[in-house]
Order: structure tokens, then C-alpha cells, then sequence
């Protein structure tokens, strides 16, 4: 099965260049890389013309007028050539199983729904400075979990791929997987599912609603439900400052419970402006 894996990003080079790397360690080969850039920087654009990876790789963007990750997304689904898409943020990096446990949990009417590990500060410098990388803190884990603890990382839990441990029977990951909801840094679903919502909404201003629980909420509507891929397809998320949004939340959520009402579940704003 081909696969488009889309990471959005702004401003922040260096981490897309940590996750072009890591997605070079993948064991699951056939897909190709989406940069869905908020921005038209001649850095990334400069970087991206000279790198040549062994993966397709595309890239997308436009101007940076404010917030408008949804569009540009819209931008990459519209641009992707796999029958099934991958999304996760462009401030996490993702183990060498990523893609590959994403695509053997995926199923037609399921939206494979995974979480990340928040890591601390030292470790994060250590990951941008290449003292370390993610392949190393993958093989070795366990050895790594006090450092992890130590450095204030949080979610330490989420760093286990126990679909990959052989003596894990299936079923036990299932019943660890239960009950978990979509979040935009880390899903994947079949392309044909986003495009049957007519993907993101670009009408919400900020990303608090409109990357997940608004996509969760239409995708549950049309019969694609939540299975998880939590210690599976695993993140280490870049700790960095976050902004509080919680004012521009609550307005969001009354806006997706206007639409809810009404049933609206392609949206008018989205990959075709209806």
C-alpha cells in the first residue's frame, strides 16, 4: 500500500530536518513525505530542493498570514499520491516502526488514533544538537526511561512499541488500546475517508479544535471510528513553549457544536470549497 505521510511545519527548520532523517530509518518503505509549510521561507524551500532523500518528497506552503495549518494541510492531501495518509506534527520525531505499525493497524473504517512522548529539555537539546538521535533512544529505552523520568519528559509510557515485542499475544495490545481519542500530532487514516469529509476546516482560526476533535467528530459520522496505535506507532515530541488558547477553545468548540447540529459533516471550507 503506498502511503503519504504529511508533517505541517513553521519556522523551525531544524527540526524538520531531525524528522527527514528519522523518516530515512523507516522499515516500511513504500511512501512518500508531504512538508505542508504555514510559511514560504527560502530556508526550507533551500533545504528541501538540496536534499535528496530515498522516499518521494513533496513540499507545499504558502504565505504566512497567521494560523493557517488546515489550509495547507487541505494543500497536501490534495498534492498526496497514497491510498492511505499519516499525519503527525513538525516537532516530533518518530521511531523506525512509525509508518509501518500505522499501516498494520489500519483498517477501512478505522482512523488509527496514536500519542507521543512530551520530552524535557536537556534531552530535546540533546536530539536537536545531534548528541543523540531517536534511533538510539528507540534500541535502548529501557536503559533510557530514568533519564527520561529525570529530565522532566512526561508520557514516558508512550516510548514502548509493544506491538513489535513478538511474547506481547495480540490481544493484551488490544486491551491496553481502548478508549482513546484522535489527536493531530500523531493519526492516520484512508485518503478516501478525509476526502468523503471534504477534509480539515479551514473555517476555525486556530488549530485547538479544527486538527482533531473537529476531524474526529465528522470522520466518527460517516462510520470511520477510533483504534488505537498507542505503544505502537510511536513519538518523541521537542519540548518547546506552548501558548495558552484556551479563550479562542471555548469559542472553537461552540462554533464545531453549531455544525454538529446541523449535521454538517463535509465541510464547506475545506479541500473543495463548496
Amino acid at each position: 500500500m503506498k502511503v503519504s505521510v504529511i508533517v505541517p511545519t513553521y519556522k523551525d527548520t531544524d527540526a524538520l530536518k531531525l524528522i527527514l532523517n528519522a523518516l530515512e530509518q523507516q522499515t516500511y518503505k513504500d511512501f512518500e513525505v508531504i512538508i505542508a509549510e504555514d510559511d514560504n521561507s527560502t530556508e526550507v524551500r533551500e533545504y528541501i530542493d538540496g536534499y535528496h532523500p530515498s522516499f518521494d518528497l513533496k513540499h507545499v506552503f504558502q504565505e504566512d498570514k497567521g494560523w493557517r495549518k488546515t489550509r495547507v494541510l487541505n494543500q497536501a492531501i490534495k498534492a498526496s499520491e497514497g491510498d492511505y495518509l499519516i499525519f503527525f506534527d513538525g516537532d516530533c520525531l518518530p521511531y523506525s516502526t512509525f509508518v509501518k505499525n500505522h499501516v498494520s493497524l489500519s483498517e477501512k473504517n478505522r482512523v488509527v488514533c496514536g500519542r507521543r512522548v512530551n520530552l524535557g529539555d536537556m534531552i530535546s537539546f540533546a536530539l536537536r544538537n545531534r548528541e543523540i538521535n531517536v534511533g538510539e533512544i528507540e534500541a535502548n529505552y529501557f536503559r533510557n526511561y530514568s533519564k527520561l523520568k529525570q529530565d522532566g519528559s512526561r508520557h514516558i509510557e508512550q516510548g514502548l512499541d509493544i506491538l513489535s515485542w513478538s511474547f506481547i499475544p495480540k490481544f493484551l495490545f488490544e486491551l491496553f488500546n481502548r478508549n482513546i481519542r484522535l489527536v493531530g500530532c500523531n493519526f492516520s487514516v484512508y485518503k478516501s475517508k478525509m476526502v468523503e469529509i471534504n477534509g480539515f476546516d479551514e473555517g476555525y482560526p486556530t488549530g485547538d479544535i479544527a486538527d482533531d476533535v473537529d476531524i474526529e467528530w465528522r470522520l466518527n459520522a460517516i462510520g470511520v471510528y477510533n483504534k488505537s496505535c498507542k505503544y505502537a506507532a510511536n513519538l518523541l515530541h521537542l519540548n518547546h513553549d506552548r501558548i495558552d488558547r484556551k479563550p479562542q477553545h471555548d469559542k472553537n468548540y461552540a462554533e464545531m457544536l453549531a455544525k454538529q447540529k446541523i449535521n454538517q459533516l463535509r465541510c464547506v471550507n475545506g479541500i473543495e470549497k463548496l
